[in-house]
This record gives structure tokens, sequence and C-alpha cells, in this order.
């Protein structure tokens, strides 16, 4: 048959959309109901000798991946000789569509979900035949609604249109007997026809694109250690970020971009580049949101265009968190905060600075992990000892201050792996607040700072433990308390030195006494492992992105200026970077040591600030040549240092994929790109043009 597939509207079910026209030439038998525990305990007894105990709902089964579905497909097909498979989404579409026809049971049912057959891929405008999905991908596709708990949006809503997409490994651990995290509603039924015929690659995610591996001979190059540094940048377009829907797509950003674009993850990769993912929506705790990644390339002066990174659908993708660890690798945690029984957090791993990342994992734990909030933070820790810790938000728990006073509050938790991430441990206690951020002292103890929602007297609590979070010491800092749409970050500089970031003032304009006469962001340095800091006022903030409360705009901050969310790092080359959100336009400050050591000066204006300060190379412009493993051209470019003392491309790039077919053109000057830029997919078309 021949049908209208899609629905919904940009807002609301955006991965719905466009509406197309798709014939299905073929006959199909669709199972009338999902596949029952029952059989699937045959499935198992007789390939794996084994039976397990599954979720279900009414006999039912649900709780199984995508890819224990596709194998009870494959061992029926040779059980009783014919061809089945999951059906594809639009045979999955067509069936629920006519289920007031044909005999069809729990199709679009408020208690279960169903895996289908395809790799997740965006809709196009075009009239399809017998479509099944790219031949790659990400995601696997799931049908029958939301799958974050619907409750939370007081309704159930089951259109047959409705989308999502989760990692095909998606299930929980039958070894871990004390939680019950990855337990879920998806089950599946199965359809006898020909087997589909997927068409088409999925793109990588533009954020992995123009990598390049081999840049030891400039990835150090750095403005010079006796001149004071410091820049500040934009990090998205607007549209994008704070727009309307309309806007978005009439500058042909993705409908999958919303207006919001909040809580940053942030990284400098060993080549020198730069990665930053913020979850991208309407409403904060949204199904529909997403993961919007970029990528500030090095030899660049500019930070590349947003494109959507890490985005299972139907399911809000919330708070994440990147980490380049000392073994080279780099990490992406983020949550799933309105899915019920969600790991803490789930997280994929590259090799490669980015180019490429692992499947989707998650982390099994080997106690009873509790007062679970799916929300990572900014900060990650290699230990001394080899212990890796991950901060992320926690339910409230008593604590005890320095004064022997107990108070109730938000806060955080430091997961904490021994082995390598191959088993996490839930630590006895917690910090005192909601994103806290944390750093290793030289003793092997963890200092753990902040956030928010949390103080003593007027400011920021402060916590060590010294047995990696069973315990904490509780103290009042001489930082100033944050609360609401605030987030501080902690780093240790490659000098030794500890450096935190954060805001004089809260939303709501509190701050201590002896801090009165102070407003905007602050830097903070110690040299004596946290005992004392020295403060110093931080360039180039903005004021919160605008909120309106009965129509009137909210005076925030008392009118200063926010850090909002941030995370700060330092890349190969020595300079410091905070990145923030919460603001407009979202914001990355780069700045030295130098810098932060020298004395207070009176703050540039902005075209200062926002400008290059380099206008010529220093050193020969030299080309680059870089080859795939198997011997093919990869790309080509140039550059050299600049005036400034940074490696800065200039003249023309290109990079081809493997086959030799061009990936992307571009041309630089002083590392600006001029002219037209032009990225293609694998088939030759251009996906983005931009004239500069």
């Amino acid at each position: 048959g021949t049908f209208d597939m899609g629905g919904g509207d940009p807002e609301q079910n955006s991965d719905a959309l466009p509406i197309h026209r798709v014939s299905l030439t073929e006959e199909y038998y669709i199972a009338e109901e999902p596949v029952t525990v029952e059989q699937f305990s045959v499935f198992l007894k007789e390939k794996y000798g084994k039976s397990s105990i599954r979720d279900s709902y009414r006999g039912y089964l649900q709780g199984v991946s995508y890819e224990e579905a596709a194998e009870y497909a494959v061992w029926l097909t040779e059980t009783e000789g014919k061809p089945y498979h999951l059906p594809t989404e639009a045979q999955w579409e067509y069936a629920a569509r006519q289920v007031e026809s044909i005999p069809l049971d729990r199709m679009c049912d408020r208690h279960i979900r169903e895996w289908c057959y395809d790799w997740f891929a965006p809709f196009g405008e075009d009239a399809a035949e017998d479509p099944a999905g790219p031949v790659n991908g990400n995601f696997r596709c799931v049908r029958g609604g939301y799958l974050d708990n619907p409750k939370r949006y007081n309704a159930f809503p089951l259109e047959p249109y409705f989308r999502g997409a989760l990692p095909a490994g998606y299930r929980h651990y039958e070894e871990d007997k004390q939680n019950d995290f990855g337990r879920h509603s998806i089950g599946f039924r199965v359809v006898m026809s020909r087997m589909p015929k997927p068409s088409g690659m999925t793109l990588p995610y533009y954020l992995s694109v123009g990598v390049k591996q081999d840049t030891k001979d400039y990835r150090k190059a750095a403005p010079p250690t006796d001149l004071a540094y410091f820049r500040k940048r934009y990090l998205f377009p607007v549209p994008p970020d704070n727009c309307t829907q309309d806007e978005i797509q009439s500058t042909g950003f993705s409908s999958n971009f919303r207006h919001h674009h909040h809580s940053p993850g942030f990284t400098a990769a060993p080549n020198g580049d730069l990665l930053y993912s913020v979850y991208s929506t309407y409403h904060e705790y949204d199904a529909e949101s997403g993961l919007a990644g970029l990528r500030f390339r090095i030899g660049e002066d500019q930070w590349g265009l947003p494109d959507m990174f890490l985005n299972p659908v139907g399911v809000n993708d919330h708070a994440p968190l990147f980490h380049t660890g000392t073994d080279g690798k780099i990490y992406h945690f983020w949550g799933w905060p309105q899915m019920d029984h969600v790991y803490p957090f789930q997280y994929v791993v590259s090799e490669d600075n980015g180019e490429h990342w692992s499947d989707v994992q998650f982390p099994l734990f080997s106690d009873k992990a509790e007062f679970v909030s799916e929300q990572p933070i900014n900060s990650c820790i290699d230990a001394l000892d080899g212990t890796f810790y991950l901060a992320s938000d926690a339910s409230a728990s008593m604590m005890t201050d320095d004064t022997g006073v107990q108070r109730v509050g938000a806060t955080s938790v430091l997961w904490r792996s021994l082995d390598g991430k191959k088993t996490w441990e839930n630590p006895k206690s917690r910090t005192v607040g909601r994103h806290t951020t944390a750093v290793e002292l030289k003793d092997g103890s963890i200092l753990a700072l902040g956030g928010k929602n949390t103080d003593i007297d007027g400011y920021m609590p402060g916590a060590i433990t010294k047995d990696g979070g069973d315990s904490y010491c509780v103290f009042r800092t001489c930082f100033p308390a944050l609360n609401s749409g605030q987030r501080p970050s902690v780093l240790r500089l490659a000098s030794g030195k500890l450096l935190l970031c954060g805001d004089y003032q809260t939303k709501k304009n509190l701050k201590p006494a002896d801090m009165q006469d102070r407003q905007g962001s602050y830097v903070a340095w110690s040299e004596d492992e946290g005992q004392t800091w020295n403060f110093k006022q931080l360039w180039g903030t903005q004021k919160r992105k605008e909120t309106r409360e009965n129509g009137a705009a909210q005076d925030l901050f008392g009118g200063a200026s926010t850090l909002g969310y941030s995370v700060m790092k330092q890349s190969p080359d020595g300079l410091i970077h905070i990145v923030c959100s919460n603001v407009h336009p979202l914001l990355h400050l780069c700045f030295n040591e130098t810098w932060l050591l020298s004395k207070e000066e009176a703050e540039p204006d902005e075209r200062e600030l926002m400008s290059s300060k380099a206008t010529m190379l220093v050193t020969p412009r030299k080309e680059y040549v870089e080859y795939y493993e198997g011997g093919g051209l990869k790309c080509r470019y140039f550059g050299g240092v600049a005036d400034d003392g940074r490696f800065l491309l200039d003249g023309s790039e290109t990079f081809w994929y493997q086959d030799g077919t061009v990936m992307w053109e571009a041309c630089y000057c002083l590392g600006k790109r001029v002219g037209i830029f032009t990225y293609f997919d694998n088939q030759g078309n251009p996906v983005k043009r931009i004239t500069y």
C-alpha cells in the first residue's frame, strides 16, 4: 500500500517530519502481537541451553535489546525455514495505521514499545519505496511512543508516527542483581517477508569530520609567555541559539535544533582541537531534546558550525560531559533523566581525537547505586592511584559542616571505577551542593567545591574526601555561594596551580557582605593546594539569557554579567579556556597564565576582546599532508605561525573520504575562512555550502 509517513509539528515531533509519501510494494505478514516471554524462552533454551527471567507486561516480552531481538528473528528463520525479521519503520507504521481494520494487538500501547529493523536517520521530503533506513548508523529505531515516562507529560502520546531510537545493545546487565538499570518497556514483533534492503550511508557527526591527527609540529604553538593574552569568542551562531523554530529553519539548520542550549560539555583534544557539546531543547526535560556538538579545529580562528551530535530519539538527552583522559582517549558522558530505570550515565569513547566514536557504553555497578540523578556535571578525575571519578548530581542527603551542624541540601556524587571503567562503585557519602566541581589534590585527596543551591553563611561550601568519596570534611570556602542557573568549574593547571571560575552574585543578587562592592565573574587561583586563593575579575562575561515572567523581563544577577554553567580546560598549547551557557550568545573565553597573574586592569571594549591580534605569518607558509592508514590521501592544507604566536591556517584546505571523494573544500586567511566553504557527502552532493 501507499501512505503518508510521519506527522506532528516541528516543535513537538521534528524527528517524525517531514511527512512524505511511502509505497510498500511487497506483501508482508506482521505478527498480531509482540513476542511473549514464553516464545523468547524457547529461543534461549534451544540456542543457548538456558532460560532467563525477563521483564514482561501481561506475558509480552520487555527489556530486550535490539541485538537480541534481531538474533531471535534469525533463529526463527532457521527454525521454520521462512524469512523473518523485525518490521521496518515503514512496515510498522503502515500496520499501526490499520489497527481498526486488521487484528493487531498492542501497537501504540502505553505499556510497550517495539524495536524496528532500521538504523535511525532523519526523514527526507522525497517519496520513498520500501524504505529500510541506511546501511549504518548510531541508534536503532523504536516505535510505539515516547521512551521517556509519559506520565511526566500528563498524557500518553501514542500516535503511530511517533519515533524513538536507542543504542542497539541497551538492556539490563543480568549480573547486576542490586540495581534495575537498563530495564525498559521495549519488546518486538516479527514480520515475515523478503529481507529489507537498506540504502545510503549515515554521515559521520559533523563534529567528527575535518580532524587532523598529525599536529605535533604546531599543536603547542602559543602566544609568548611574557605577554598577557585574552580572547573572547561566541560559540553558536544566532540562529539557532535563542531563536524561534521558523528562524532556525530559515537559515538551513536542522529542525532538531531548539532555541535553548544549555549545560555544556567541553574538552581539549590531544591534537589541539576543542570539542563542545550542549543539549538543545525548548524545555529542560523535553523528550525531543538532543545533543548538539561543534569543534574548534586547530589552526582556525573561529568555531565550526554546530550540528546534532548524539541524539537518541524520544528521550531527554541531558547534561553532557567531555573528558580527555590521561590515556589520551576522549570520553563523552551524558544522562537520560526522564526515562525509567536508566543508568546513572552512559558514554562513548574516541581514541582518535573524536574522529570516530565507540558504541554507547553503560556502567556496570558492583553495589547498590542509590540517590541517583542522571546528570553528569563538569569534572572527571584520573586519580594518582588509578581510580577514575565522574562527578554527577545526586539527590539530597544529610551532611555535617565544620561547625558540627547538620544541613540538608542539594548534593553531588563522585561515581568511581577502580578497574578502568569495567565496573563502578557508589561511594557512601555525598558532597554539599548540586553541580559540584572537583579536583584531585597532590596528597591524593579530592577537593569538591559548590555548586548551587547550598551555602554556609552565604559562602560556597567545600568538602574534602580522603577515602574516595566515602566521607567528607565540610567547610566554608571564601567563594560566594551560587544558586539556580550557575555552575562553577575547577582545574589544575599544567603549572601546578589550582584555578576556579565562578560568579560574585547569585541570580537573586545575593552575595557575602565582604563582596558587596564586586559584581560579575571571577577567576581565582591557589598555589598552596586551596589553602588561600587570589581573585581576579574575569573579562568578557555576559548577562543571563533573557527570560520572561508575566510578560516582563527579569532583572537577574542585579544586572551583572554571569558565567552561567561553566566548564574550564587547558589545551596542549597552555591556553586556558572557559565556556559558558545560560548566557546569550553562548560564550568562549580564552587566556594564558600570564594574563591570569598580571595585575588588574580596566576591561578592554568588546571589539578588542573579540579581535584576533594576528596580522601576518612570521614563519614560512608550509604545506601539510596527511594520509589514511591504507595510504589514501586524507587532507592537504597550508599554514604557519603568526605574529601572535599561534599556528594559523593560511591558504586552501581539502579533505577526502577514504574512497577518494572530496569531503570538503575551504580557504583560510590567518585562520579565518574566506570565500566558499563546501562540505560534501560521500556521493559528492553538497551538504553545507557557505560563503564567508
